[in-house]
């Protein structure tokens, strides 16, 4: 991998807080040009890189994902917008999971320099007569045609069905878990965890699952009456248990910690206890099997037992796909790509309502708050699914089958394929 391709390397973060700053400030338009030339600069060296690899190794045809459609590294993005412009006998398939005038996020991308708007307006979505573009929900691709007048393919995000959901100590892993919020004994074998698994950021409305969490520990009696346990490892749940929302991912957290300081806040006067697991958990590819101190993300799906996703904006909604994956029940705040395009495929899973439902707290700097009515009916589908388990098994499996006919790898693999062979055929030989 191109170290300077990352969107995470420190370089990218470096530059990112200086093209989007978070203060009010006005500067002068000469900090704006500047700041074109050291991207255009940057943009050069990447550049050459990508293109001496291509060459030597004679790539027909580049996939690229997301850097030209959100703009976390600009360098990345001009230099393959310079390739694609001046080698017309590549191919580009642009795939975009996210734009960056759409959404909540879309703040994060304002910047006071009108140059850098100006390149960003013609570098990202570019038309291309090279180039083809792939979006992973039908709702981009209308953003898309409307802003940039580009008609591109819908493709949903793929995921592989057939990987096995890796093995962790789940008793280590949840007492090593740091408890930030609430009773703070570690989090215990007969305790019902509830994961919401999304990175920390604002457009995840995570205020939504300590909302379902708290309702849910209203109804302990109902829990600890279960003859069978709780859930898929029958959770001996009791009157000393706990329900805890677990913050499994640490990802981008300090381009959210002012967010991440209301949850904390919010979640301690709604009484809940709130885990975080992003100290220790790690991207798969990452995982170092003979490390005790890290756990694969994909991992930590075994330790818990349900799961609540309560996101107001997604381009997909991996999490989503990934719950149904591992085979544990699915909360969901139904966001307009999951009710216009992924609901149908998941046919048992507990509603927290539309995003249009949504009511706002006065404090907290205006968080998301879910209707009464919407969500004590979310609480009593979670009580049913974790208390009856062939019910749980049933929508479990069924769930699992039809989520991979429909963006399984195999679907969604055939479908690239045709689009490489188009691409290929429409730049000629």
């Amino acid at each position: 991998m191109l170290p300077e391709l990352s969107y995470q390397s420190p370089d990218a973060v470096a530059l990112r807080k200086r093209v989007f700053p978070t203060s009010k400030s006005h500067p002068p338009a000469s900090d704006g040009e500047s700041l074109v030339m050291e991207i255009t600069e940057r943009a050069e060296r990447i550049r050459r890189q990508i293109e001496e690899f291509v060459d030597v190794w004679e790539i027909p045809l580049l996939h690229v994902r997301n850097i030209m459609s959100l703009p976390y590294n600009l360098p990345a993005t001009l230099a393959l917008y310079n390739l694609a412009t001046d080698r017309p006998d590549i191919g580009f398939l642009m795939q975009h999971h996210d734009i960056y005038w759409e959404g909540p996020n879309a703040k994060n991308f304002l910047t006071p320099y009108s140059q850098v708007n100006d390149m960003m307006d013609h570098i990202m979505c570019p038309t291309l007569p090279n180039a083809h573009h792939v979006l992973i929900n039908p709702l981009a691709a209308e953003a898309l045609r409307a802003r940039k007048g580009i008609v591109g393919t819908i493709v949903p995000d793929g995921f592989n069905f057939d990987r096995d959901v890796p093995v962790i100590d789940e008793h280590a892993f949840r007492t090593k878990l740091e408890v930030l919020v609430g009773d703070p004994r570690p989090v215990g074998a007969d305790d019902l965890v509830v994961a919401m698994p999304a990175r920390i950021a604002i457009n995840k409305a995570i205020e939504l699952a300590i909302q379902f969490v708290a309702a849910l520990n209203l109804e302990r009696t109902s829990l600890e009456s279960a003859p069978d346990g709780l859930g898929l490892n029958r959770r001996r749940f009791g009157p000393t248990s706990s329900i805890v929302l677990l913050l499994p991912q640490g990802e981008d957290l300090d381009d959210n910690r002012p967010y991440f300081e209301r949850l904390l806040s919010y979640a301690e006067q709604l009484g809940i206890k709130l885990a975080y697991g992003g100290n220790m958990v790690v991207p798969d590819r990452r995982f170092q099997h003979d490390d005790p101190d890290h756990y694969p993300f994909y991992g930590t799906y075994r330790a818990v037992d349900l799961v609540c996703y309560p996101p107001e904006h997604e381009g997909f909604g991996n999490q989503a796909i990934e719950t149904v994956w591992a085979r544990r029940p699915l909360a969901v705040l139904e966001y307009p790509v999951f009710k216009r395009f992924v609901r149908d495929h998941v046919p048992h899973y507990i509603s927290l309502g539309g995003t249009e439902q949504l009511d706002r707290l006065e404090e907290f700097g205006g968080l998301h708050q879910l209707r009464h009515d919407i969500l004590g009916g979310a609480v009593q589908q979670a009580i049913a699914v974790l208390t009856e388990h062939d019910l749980e098994r049933r929508w479990t499996d069924e769930n699992f089958t039809a989520l991979r006919a429909f963006c399984g790898m195999d679907a969604v693999a055939t479908e690239y394929i045709r689009l490489y062979t188009k691409i290929m055929g429409d730049i000629g030989p």
